[in-house]
């Protein structure tokens, strides 16, 4: 493979934040479902979370993890220790996402993150604040998860107003749409919809470490550095980033910017 070619597979795996991670679940579904449409249809409705601004799809995402997160009882993953280490690690790097977007949006893609989370905050407090009968966060995602269903039926613009840049309504949409792939004929294991919840995750902090500016990245740094950082740096040593290249000289490797 030439150099130019190599340097446009390194800027292709930077663009991935979550696409790539649905073509190996498309690619695994038509092993086990011989109707290519219906498969189609499940992508499909899983794909457009991934397209839409990465700020929208990480406030998608996170509300979409929770609720899959509380709408089962640990019982149902602890006959295999590594879907509940899957289970964790979505739910750790769902927060951390969501951490970026509020505490440090520099380091994130220019975006209306911050509107959207407060507008998505509003709906969410409107929405329980006349449930009295709710006393913890498993309450709310049960009763989140049993609204999603009338969401296909329901325009979340007719609820929320045109105005309005909440996406608490898609991301019901979406919880619906993981969870009713692990609940098709072909009997999706809970393990294999945290190993897919965690790989979108991973492929979403991918891409975030590639596209925060390296001043950002050298800011946090002086600090201790933030994940989103040590992340970068282990992509750029692996030679996976298209803002840095490893050159080796004299026996050693050092970093050169592009």
């Amino acid at each position: 493979m030439g150099e130019d070619e190599f340097a446009k597979n390194i800027t292709r795996f930077c663009d991935h934040r979550g696409n790539k991670v649905l073509e190996r679940l498309k690619s695994e579904l038509k092993l086990q479902i011989v109707d290519e449409e219906k498969v189609e249809t499940m992508i499909r409705k899983l794909r457009w979370s991934v397209e839409v601004e990465f700020d929208q799809s990480i406030i998608l995402w996170h509300i979409a993890t929770n609720i899959c997160y509380n709408s089962e009882s640990d019982e149902e993953v602890l006959e295999n220790g590594r879907t509940l280490s899957y289970k964790e690690a979505s739910k750790c790097l769902s927060e951390y996402m969501l951490y970026l977007l509020v505490m440090r949006p520099s380091m994130l893609p220019n975006g209306i993150g911050e509107i959207r989370f407060q507008d998505t905050c509003a709906e969410a407090t409107e929405f329980v604040k006349d449930r009295h009968s709710i006393q913890d966060e498993k309450q709310v995602c049960r009763i989140l998860h049993k609204v999603s269903r009338d969401i296909d039926i329901v325009s979340p613009s007719k609820v929320k107003g045109d105005r309005s840049k909440s996406v608490l309504f898609d991301a019901f949409r979406l919880a619906k749409n993981v969870r009713e792939i692990r609940n098709d004929d072909l009997e999706w294991e809970t393990k294999e919809m945290w190993k897919f919840i965690t790989q979108v995750w991973v492929e979403m902090l991918a891409y975030a470490a590639c596209h925060c500016q390296v001043i950002h990245h050298a800011q946090h740094l002086r600090h201790g550095g933030e994940l989103l950082t040590h992340v970068w740096l282990l992509m750029a040593h692996l030679g996976i980033t298209d803002r840095l290249q490893i050159s080796k000289g004299f026996g050693r490797a050092k970093l050169i910017r592009k």
